[in-house]
């Protein structure tokens, strides 16, 4: 559909497939943070996982302290902007909708391996 094999989709997307559900159980969710010299999908339990990605978006997710612990770090994220690209397209809300709706229809996969 875009002329690439791999595409990251929000997990959120996700959840319009059958079996795909969010847990509404969970009180609490611990976020561990991977960074790589570059962005990375990696498999966790079986399952594909970005590493964090620290395009401008991300960032701003990423509480002030968080951020600025990152750039003492790593100063080299404030400025090259080869560290900020992406491991896979990302595609726009409107495609990723439109993409796990083919999915749906058609029952294909998500994931090839």
């Amino acid at each position: 559909m875009f002329g690439t094999r791999d595409s990251l989709i929000a997990a959120v997307k996700l959840t319009d497939l059958p079996g795909i559900s969010i847990d509404t159980h969970c009180s609490a969710v611990t976020y561990i943070h991977l960074l790589f010299n570059q962005h990375e999908v990696i498999f966790a339990n079986g399952a594909p996982c970005e590493s964090l990605h620290t395009g401008p978006e991300a960032m701003k997710s990423i509480s002030p302290a968080a951020r600025a612990e990152l750039f003492a770090l790593f100063p080299e994220l404030m400025t090259d902007p080869n560290l900020r690209r992406l491991a896979a397209l990302c595609p726009h809300d409107s495609q990723q909708r439109q993409l796990i709706a083919r999915h749906k229809k058609n029952k294909k996969p998500l994931l090839y391996l």
